[in-house]
């Protein structure tokens, strides 16, 4: 089945706030707060923040396997549903496999559950689970037990689970995690793959470089609450301009006498300072003013929505809830 004949969904996240109680006093634990999110369709959204942002209550929300105290979770307009729950395949950060299975055994099962369409005939599972392991190099282990696998394997697995029946919303949840460069390579052409082929990819990871590789978008939670939602668009002609040998009060003296426009951030770094503008007409008019005055240019290049620089401040636990 081709991934281009499926349409993918918008997935909303509208308001939603969800409370849990402890088991022994009762004591009521907000966990996201008045979460308002858009995962667009044919998009690869990242969804970052630090360990008990929300992110993992946030997937599982979407997946359905909790419900919002309030506020709502629709995929393509519906509540999530059985048939909104077919949708999605999910690649957990930690393998939830039972080890007594095979490869075989865990995608055959898999197919049951789901019952997909175009694959409720035997020999089209069989075909299609054949075809699956084989792509994530797995064919030849096909009958050994998970529980005997290495963590690299048992990845590959958990990506073959999440993609065999064709699914048009992709959950990945720390997918490069065990892998070694030979497999991290791979998971990067195939998450690559989905998203060309238009699927809606929602992408938790620690690792910006990785995100910025693969995503279209990316939203930062922290302590339950969405901090900084941004589009590769937003930031398309926004440049950083990097001086050597300045500091503050010559960088103003600067702007005022050259009649120099706002730059939109500044940083300072030891003996560097780094100006980032909106557009790159405004850098390269302080980029000249910085070369006319002797002022030692180390860096001027576009900036990124997944610039570290950008996203790390959103991820302290000291930001305000």
């Amino acid at each position: 089945m081709s991934p281009e004949t499926k349409l993918a969904p918008e997935i909303n996240v509208s308001g939603v706030t969800k409370v849990v109680y402890s088991d022994v006093k009762k004591l009521a634990h907000t966990i996201v707060k008045d979460l308002s999110v858009t995962f667009r369709p044919g998009r690869s959204s990242a969804l970052l923040g630090h360990n008990g942002a929300g992110k993992t209550t946030t997937i599982k929300l979407i997946l359905g396997l909790v419900r919002p105290t309030h506020g709502s979770v629709s995929i393509d307009g519906q509540e999530v549903g059985e048939a909104q729950r077919r949708m999605i395949g999910y690649m957990p950060e930690v393998n939830r496999i039972p080890p007594v299975l095979t490869p075989m055994e865990v995608l055959e099962y898999h197919l049951a559950t789901y019952r997909p369409e175009g694959l409720r005939d035997g020999a089209r599972r069989r075909a299609a689970i054949e075809d699956s392991l084989r792509r994530v190099e797995l064919w030849d282990h096909r009958n050994k037990r998970v529980g005997k696998l290495s963590k690299g394997m048992a990845r590959r697995l958990a990506w073959a689970q999440a993609t065999i029946h064709d699914p048009t919303v992709l959950i990945l949840d720390e997918p490069m995690s065990g892998l070694d460069p030979t497999g991290r390579m791979a998971m990067r052409e195939w998450i690559s793959g989905f998203r060309k082929s238009g699927k809606t990819i929602i992408l938790c990871s620690h690792e910006l470089v990785t995100v910025g590789e693969l995503c279209d978008d990316v939203n930062i939670l922290n302590k339950g609450k969405l901090v900084y939602s941004a589009t590769n668009e937003d930031h398309q002609g926004a440049y950083r301009l990097s001086l050597s040998g300045i500091d503050e009060a010559a960088t103003a003296a600067m702007r005022e006498g050259a009649r120099l426009p706002d730059f939109r951030r500044a940083r300072r770094e030891g003996f560097a300072v780094h100006l980032d503008f909106f557009d790159y007409a405004a850098a390269a008019s302080w980029m000249q003013a910085a070369l006319q005055r002797g002022v030692v240019v180390t860096g001027f290049a576009p900036v990124s929505i997944f610039d570290e620089d950008v996203l790390l401040k959103y991820f302290g636990k000291e930001l305000e809830s």
